[in-house]
This record gives structure tokens, C-alpha cells and sequence, in this order.
């Protein structure tokens, strides 16, 4: 396991314990229970290299996906726009790497609807098989309810392509910005990510009305899964800040606290989520 992404021999010069480390990922799958993973789809994942130095490489997530039973990932480009701005580089990389893992790489591509040609990148990365949008509006500095955040998740709709929205740490109250793209775009098909952990009560509160969006569980909080309702989640693990034995973990106490069913919890690790994959 990689902790955070970083490869194991940063954790070695820095005094870690890879024997603990095994230890611990011994303990966090003894921990998972019944939870119905095997076979799962995680929802969020970035291939690349971010600018903050965070980077995952297709191999090392197949071989995680390999190392926890899971199926598949939905990937998109790390925070790496290039020198053009429009991700044309991490889209084709990501495409790339879909290719080499048939099956086991669901590539979303990534966009920055503010800039010109935002979206002739989008049909590039369609024609390079594409299957869905990432949005990040923290890191491209772009409010959910702008026009050109809500021109790109039309666009994203057109095609039959889900779209997922950063919704966690850095982000502003979210429940009117989204109210405001829903009503934009009905027929949209959105993931918050984070389970909405910018806005997370205010979100859920309006979730019966917005039959369109839906929450991956990626370094979400504990208290916000168990209250919200599972056939509205997505399990991710926003490798590589995330891990799969922890965000495994993450899912498996919520199946434990609130009760789910295992048709909930197998919903929850892949079953939602696959239905809006075109």
C-alpha cells in the first residue's frame, strides 16, 4: 500500500515501517467485513502528475485495483493543464493508459470550461474515448454556476456522460451553486465528489429533488455517509491521495453504522455507479 501516493521508497528515507505498513492494510481488509467490494468501481481516481507533486501512474493503480479485488476505476487527469491550459496531453494520457487496461481504466477526461477551445478538447478527448467529465472549480477557479462551467456540463450531458464535480476541501456553500446547474441542466448526470464535503448537509437536504446527482464517498466524512442515502453513493478513493484499504475502510464502518442492506452496499461499490457509465 502507498499511503497518500507516495512511492515507497520516500517512506522508507523517511523512517517508515514497512512492515507496520503491511500490518496496517492486514488490518484494514480484516476489518471490511461483508462489505460486497470485490468486483467494485472506484469512482475517482487521478492519473498523472499534480502540480502540488501528488502522481500515480496507470501500472501502480492497476496493480492496487489487482491488490483489493476491485474491478475497474474511473480515471481523470491530475491538476496538470499543460502548456495550452486545455489538459490535451493528461486527456491523451489518460485515454492511453484506458487502452492498455481495457476494461479496468473508465477514462474521463478533464477540461477548464473558462478557456477557449474548452470545448474542442472536450470532443478531442471523446474521439480518444472518453466517457465522461471532470470538473474541478477550486483548482481552475470557476464557480459551478458560471456559464461556461454550465455550457461544459451541457456539453457533458449531450454525449450521455456523467460528470464529476470537485465538492470538498477548498470549496465554497455549494447548495445554491448546484441548485443553479441542476436547474440549468436537468437531464445531467453529476458526482460530487467528497460526498459533497464542502456543503455536505445543505447538499443532502436537497438530494430528494435532484434525481441527477449522486456522491462518491472519497475522503468523505464518516457522519455524512451514514446519514446520507446509499442508493445516492459512489465509492472512490481519490487515488493518489487516498488508499484503497482505508477508503474500503471508510465504507465498510458506514455500511456498519447505518444499517445498509447488501444490495445498498453493493450499489454503493459499483452498482449506481455503472448504471450512468455509458
Amino acid at each position: 500500500m502507498r499511503p497518500f501516493g507516495e512511492d515507497a521508497a520516500l517512506l522508507d528515507a523517511a523512517g517508515a515501517d514497512p512492515g507496520g505498513l503491511a500490518r496496517l492494510e492486514r488490518d484494514l481488509e480484516a476489518g471490511l467485513g461483508d462489505l460486497p467490494y470485490a468486483g467494485g468501481v472506484d469512482a475517482h481516481v487521478h492519473i498523472g502528475r499534480d502540480r502540488d507533486g501528488h502522481a500515480l501512474d496507470a501500472d501502480a493503480l492497476v496493480a492496487d485495483l489487482d491488490r483489493w479485488g476491485l474491478a475497474a476505476a474511473v480515471c481523470f487527469p491530475a491538476n496538470e493543464p499543460g502548456d495550452d491550459g486545455a489538459f490535451t496531453a493528461a486527456n491523451a494520457a489518460v485515454a492511453a493508459a484506458a487502452r492498455r487496461h481495457p476494461g479496468r481504466i473508465i477514462p474521463f477526461c478533464r477540461i477548464d470550461p473558462s478557456r477557449p477551445g474548452a470545448h474542442a478538447a472536450m470532443a478531442a478527448a471523446a474521439a480518444d474515448g472518453a466517457r465522461g467529465l471532470k470538473l474541478h472549480p477550486v483548482a481552475q477557479r470557476l464557480r459551478p454556476e458560471s456559464p461556461e462551467f454550465v455550457a461544459a456540463v451541457r456539453d457533458a450531458a449531450g454525449r450521455g456522460w456523467p460528470v464529476t464535480i470537485h465538492a470538498g476541501y477548498g470549496a465554497r456553500a455549494l447548495e445554491e451553486p448546484i441548485a443553479t446547474l441542476v436547474a440549468a441542466v436537468p437531464d445531467a448526470r453529476i458526482v460530487l465528489a467528497h460526498a459533497g464535503r464542502g456543503d455536505a448537509r445543505a447538499l443532502a437536504a436537497r438530494l430528494a429533488g435532484w434525481p441527477g446527482v449522486m456522491l462518491d464517498t472519497s475522503l468523505a466524512a464518516l457522519a455524512d455517509l451514514v446519514a446520507l442515502p446509499p442508493g445516492r453513493l459512489v465509492f472512490g478513493s481519490d487515488r493518489p491521495y487516498g488508499d484503497h484499504g482505508t477508503a474500503l475502510a471508510l465504507v465498510a464502518a458506514a455500511a456498519r453504522v447505518a444499517g445498509w442492506t447488501g444490495d445498498e452496499a453493493g450499489g454503493v461499490m459499483g452498482g449506481n455507479l455503472r448504471r450512468w457509465l455509458p
